[in-house]
């Protein structure tokens, strides 16, 4: 099946492609054009939150049969990260950054002269770390970081911007964690990063950063876990924008609000959750996709490994 035959059949809009032909959507849809998502469904539905604990503790090793019913959709996630790893290895980038998606909000972003991850959660991403200069996380929950992946890259000695961990490269901390202001400015390598304070809901006050991450004149958007458009105030328009689009923010609200040429719906398959509870589907992103449709914008859908620039 097609990613348009799904998306009549779901009864959701289609992701929308850009009018430029090197545009990141056009990209983004060629790349998900290949993707078979009814099928790519339901190998996720039948994984389980134990099912994934597991395969979380197994290590790094192909995921066995302990790993239940839902291996094939396991196994799947393992090879993504797999050719991911690959890719950023043989990949030369010369003009606009490459970006890849892995996993839940994690992307693995290479300039011209510097690698570097955002919220990147998987149970072998410890082997990034030689590839990368630094890493970004948006905030202190388990679905977009692990501790094996911190420590790694801490011992490295490799900056990790986040607003809960002191580290090798940053230490400007409150007692209680967060960042004494809620906007500074780091430069890495050939980016910059500008971070902000924003809420994950309405008692995770100034929990979430947001990132904006510029190299050249192209600039990344990543919102974690956001709930409060309000707080999202990026200087400049960016290319690509990646957001959870159920955590109380609208994704067209965004669009509305900051106009980004590209929103990638993202967050959607979190496997440690239970099916209907904080666990959404293709259809739920692509339903979002079609909200920013309707607001004027342009949405990517993408999937466990995609190239999306």
């Amino acid at each position: 099946m097609t990613r348009n035959e799904f998306i009549k059949g779901a009864g959701a809009a289609a992701v929308v492609a850009a009018a430029a032909a090197d545009s990141v959507a056009s990209d983004g849809e060629r790349a998900a054009a290949a993707h078979d998502y009814k099928k790519l469904q339901a190998e996720i539905d039948v994984v389980t939150p134990q099912d994934y604990a597991r395969y979380c503790e197994e290590g790094s090793g192909r995921p066995s049969e302990t790993s239940g019913h839902g291996a094939a959709a396991l196994v799947r996630l393992d090879e993504a990260f797999d050719r991911v790893l690959a890719e950023v290895k043989s990949t030369t980038v010369t003009g606009r950054p490459a970006i890849w998606y892995v996993y839940n909000m994690g992307v693995v972003v290479k300039t011209a002269g510097c690698c570097f991850s955002i919220d990147l959660r998987h149970r072998k991403g410890a082997q990034m770390e030689p590839l990368l200069d630094f890493a970004l996380i948006t905030h202190n929950h388990g679905d977009h970081f692990t501790e094996d992946f911190y420590r790694a890259m801490n011992g490295a000695k490799k900056t990790v911007i986040s607003n809960f961990k002191d580290n090798y490269g940053v230490r400007d901390r409150m007692k209680n964690g967060g960042y004494t202001r809620a906007e500074k400015t780091f430069r890495i390598g050939d980016v910059s990063i500008r971070t902000s304070l924003t809420d994950h809901n309405g008692y995770l006050v100034d929990f979430t950063t947001a990132f904006e991450v510029t190299a050249g004149d192209y600039t990344i958007y990543h919102s974690g876990d956001c709930s409060n458009p309000l707080k999202l105030n990026p200087t400049r328009r960016p290319d690509i924008w990646f957001v959870h689009p159920y955590c109380g923010l609208k994704a067209a609200d965004g669009v509305r609000r900051f106009h980004p040429k590209t929103t990638a719906i993202v967050h959607l398959t979190e496997l440690g959750h239970a099916n209907g509870w904080a666990r959404w589907t293709y259809e739920d992103g692509f339903r979002a996709a079609g909200e920013v449709k309707k607001a004027g914008g342009d949405a990517i859908v993408p999937v466990w490994g995609d190239r999306l620039v």
